[in-house]
């Protein structure tokens, strides 16, 4: 299934991607994507039958629609959590000028980035704010997670995985937060890395949520990032340092992970400040995974 949140009327509604460009409205099944992954494996039968007699012509369960006469959002607008892995792709480690690591000797990096104000959906502006500098973009899978879970064991983790979609976690690389030079303190470096990845509408996301089942190997996906049309990244995911099972188990003995939480895998190497072509107001940004779509965005200058 490819699942989708969209507005009409001026209203978020919940539904899902037929054959032929058409979106079925699930709203009266399920009023939002997080109700539906708060109903597990209830919700994945339910929207599937519903799914299902659509596509047959029979009884609907909401109107049906074209898919260019929708606004898409973030397909979990509601999400309770946006976790993202920074240094995840050897290759990325590398092109910032950094050492890399056996995989035994480290562990996964995670961070936060707040859902709220910072996810937007496929097509919608982006920010480039007035505090930033060096704008630049990154391409990642995310794991949406759909069941509870702590102490996750990595043989039990696909369990908790309710599908897969896209993020672009747009990063200010020198963020200016005086306008003269800052005292010399040990955390500037980090505490300006961190900000940076706080941005409004920071993380765009989308287009969809594709299921667990249509996802056999989601470290066998190539992955691009185009800016202006320009391929700047093009990957596989199989090329991540930690797997989908060992994120969800490290991160879940930390924290709780919960339905709707989204945790962002990492991005490849390819990025603009390694290239030297970050990004600018005007600039249009995809991040096409197959199997799941292209998420489509475009800057817009801060007023």
């Amino acid at each position: 299934m490819k699942l989708i949140s969209f507005t009409t009327d001026g209203q978020t509604r919940f539904g899902a991607l037929l054959s032929g460009e058409r979106v079925l409205d699930l709203t009266n099944v399920y009023p939002t994507a997080l109700a539906f992954l708060e109903a597990g494996e209830t919700g994945m039968a339910s929207v599937l039958s519903a799914i299902e007699r659509a596509e047959r012509g029979e009884a609907l369960a909401g109107p049906i629609r074209s898919l260019d006469a929708v606004r898409l959002k973030a397909p979990v607008p509601q999400a309770r959590k946006l976790l993202a892995l920074a240094g995840n792709y050897s290759e990325h480690i590398r092109e910032g000028g950094r050492p890399t690591h056996a995989k035994e000797e480290t562990y996964p990096y995670f961070f936060m980035k707040p859902a709220s104000t910072a996810l937007v959906g496929s097509g919608e502006n982006l920010l480039y704010p007035r505090i930033a500098r060096k704008i630049d973009y990154e391409g990642e899978l995310v794991i949406v997670i759909g069941r509870r879970g702590k102490h996750i064991a990595p043989e039990n983790a696909y369990r908790h995985v309710a599908g897969y979609t896209i993020l672009n976690d747009l990063s200010e690389r020198s963020l200016a937060s005086k306008e003269e030079p800052k005292a010399e303190r040990e955390q500037n470096r980090f505490f300006d890395w961190l900000v940076g990845k706080w941005l409004d509408t920071g993380a765009p996301c989308g287009p969809c949520l594709v299921t667990r089942d249509e996802v056999e190997d989601p470290h066998a996906l190539r992955l691009r990032t185009r800016v202006n049309g320009e391929t700047r990244q093009d990957a596989s995911t199989g090329e991540m340092i930690f797997t989908v099972p060992e994120i969800i188990a490290f991160i879940s003995r930390v924290l709780t992970l919960e339905p709707g939480d989204l945790i962002a895998t990492g991005t490849p190497s390819g990025v603009g400040h390694a290239r030297n072509q970050l990004l600018q107001p005007g600039d249009t940004v995809e991040v096409e995974i197959e199997r799941i779509g292209t998420l489509r965005n475009t800057l817009v200058a801060e007023g």
